[in-house]
């Protein structure tokens, strides 16, 4: 289960869709993106491409945490925008609650 009690800071990975990858491969990236290693009150997020999985990263000083949370078909997450070149945005805590509990109905069929 995923502890953010005192997480302050969320960081969504724009350009990173490769949900094959785990822990080292997602560091590296916040390396090459970030220039720097995730502290401790961080989380950092990202999505599939089809938007029916996320998964959120976290650091506790001695261990890396991944919590994944995926739809069933049908639905998918709200696909998150920002205007601007950058690749990694920070967002606050209320758009992550929205981000996670609220899915987006991929088509309405009607009978």
């Amino acid at each position: 289960m995923l502890n953010i009690t005192g997480m302050n800071r969320f960081y969504y990975l724009r350009d990173f869709h490769d949900m094959r990858c785990k822990y080292e491969r997602v560091l590296s990236v916040i390396h090459q993106q970030l220039n720097r290693e995730p502290e401790e009150d961080e989380i950092f997020i990202v999505m599939s491409k089809d938007r029916r999985k996320v998964r959120l990263f976290t650091y506790d000083r001695r261990s890396f945490s991944l919590y994944e949370k995926r739809f069933s078909p049908g639905y998918r997450f709200m696909r998150v925008c920002k205007d601007g070149e950058e690749t990694v945005y920070s967002i606050q805590w209320k758009d992550v609650v929205v981000l996670l509990h609220h899915p987006v109905i991929n088509s309405l069929i009607i009978k």
